[in-house]
């Protein structure tokens, strides 16, 4: 279907560019912020990391690169549409949130903002091969990947401050994130698993039932019954969420599981772009997961 389109370098078409009224960014990290602020479209959307965060040193403390476009921060909404739909639909610039931060936040936030737990969030999350991009890298090969699981990045992966960010920004609360990424030997998928103290005297049932309310009218977001795989919604821009009270430890955990390319990178960016065009904002995206 695409064997015709060429690729042609940026330069080459800054003029069609200019003539769409929408574009999505999928420059690398670092690249974005030198390109981004010039455009004039009507809506951008940016699925890179460079105007996720509010705060230009946290950027560069995590990211490890002076950010360039320091003064275009403020333009940019966060763009998970189930926690900021209204700031989306007033916005043109969109920052397209990271997979791990879409699936802990949307875990995390109806506790934090119902007052249900307390103290530090923990999140253990793993990602299929596909989170890492298109660049060749030793630790990708099948030989290294097959067979093999392993933590990277730890208490210090760039998606920590995004995580949190996204958190206290949806609930006006400071909250610290422990997140700790896995790589595992499966193509595509984000399987998290988040852990946090109940307060005293927050029920089991009351857990559930703030989970559930919250999600109740969302197409994209379910809450199951039994803890969900990321099989479940491998090809579709759903969040899977399953929730357990621990009570003889008094912690809550919550599975949540997404395609990290879909409800993790493009879907999410094209469900953003519904939302500020004023379309359907389901439209064009996928419910129903690919199985087997």
């Amino acid at each position: 279907m695409y064997a015709d389109l060429p690729l042609r370098r940026l330069d080459e078409v800054q003029g069609e560019i200019a003539g769409c009224r929408l574009v999505f960014s999928c420059l690398p990290h670092g690249e974005a912020m030198s390109v981004l602020p010039d455009l004039e479209n009507d809506v951008v959307i940016d699925l890179s990391g460079d105007f996720r965060l509010d705060d230009a040193a946290t950027y560069e403390r995590w990211y490890g690169t002076e950010h360039s476009a320091v003064d275009a921060i403020e333009d940019w909404t966060y763009g998970l549409p189930e926690l900021f739909r209204d700031d989306i639909a007033e916005s043109d610039r969109i920052a397209n949130p990271g997979c791990y931060p879409t699936a802990a936040a949307l875990a995390v936030v109806p506790l934090v903002s119902s007052d249900a737990v307390e103290g530090v969030v923990v999140v253990d999350a793993v990602s299929g091969t596909s989170g890492a991009g298109r660049v060749p890298k030793p630790n990708l090969h099948f030989a290294h990947v097959a067979e093999n699981f392993s933590a990277y990045r730890i208490a210090h992966h760039q998606h920590t401050p995004e995580i949190e960010y996204a958190v206290n920004l949806a609930t006006e609360r400071e909250v610290q994130v422990s997140f700790t990424a896995h790589l595992a030997p499966m193509v595509r998928g984000i399987h998290a698993t988040v852990s946090a103290k109940l307060r005293d005297g927050v029920a089991a049932q009351e857990v559930h039932a703030v989970i559930e309310d919250a999600y109740a009218a969302e197409d994209f977001v379910t809450v199951v019954p039994s803890p969900p795989s990321t099989k479940q919604v491998c090809g579709s821009n759903m969040a899977a969420l399953h929730v357990v009270v621990d009570e003889r430890v008094g912690r809550v955990i919550v599975v949540s599981v997404i395609d990290n390319l879909v409800k993790g990178a493009a879907g999410q960016a094209v469900q953003n772009a519904n939302i500020a065009l004023g379309l359907d904002e389901t439209l064009g995206l996928p419910t129903e997961g690919l199985y087997p």
